[in-house]
């Protein structure tokens, strides 16, 4: 579970910054399997323990903010925000939406390579990550 002893406008950055990274991973195969979905707004609901109104919120903003804005943009939010672990439970969820469709294609991975260099995670970290997130 991610820290969410913050204030309250820094936990409405790290949720959003998780949706929309997680939603980018689901989108990079070109190929937005409904399991994928489902698999962010579970992960939402356990790491930050929100409503159902307040995911939905989540993902319409987000979904229309992995359209328009750079991944950079979300990794910002992350390195203000992410401690050490936070980033590795991040890189995890991001493997688990990239498997909730029963494969890994190489934009997802490719995703998840880039999100963990541009958050400082090393790549023993991010196979870490699969290894559980793997079903």
């Amino acid at each position: 579970m991610i820290n969410t002893d913050k204030l309250d406008w820094q936990l409405r950055e790290i949720t959003y910054a998780a949706t929309a990274l997680m939603l980018a991973v689901a989108k990079a195969d070109f190929d937005e399997d409904p399991n994928e979905e489902t698999m962010v707004v579970t992960t939402l609901r356990t790491l930050f323990n929100i409503d159902d109104q307040t995911v939905k919120g989540l993902l319409e903003y987000a979904h229309a903010m992995t359209d328009a804005q750079q991944i950079t943009e979300f990794t910002d939010l992350v390195n203000q925000h992410y401690d050490e672990n936070d980033k590795l439970e991040l890189i995890t969820c991001l493997w688990r939406v990239a498997f909730a469709d029963g494969r890994i294609d190489h934009f997802e991975q490719q995703i998840i390579s880039r999100v963990a260099r541009l958050i400082d995670v090393s790549e023993a970290d991010v196979l870490a990550g699969k290894d559980r997130a793997a079903p």
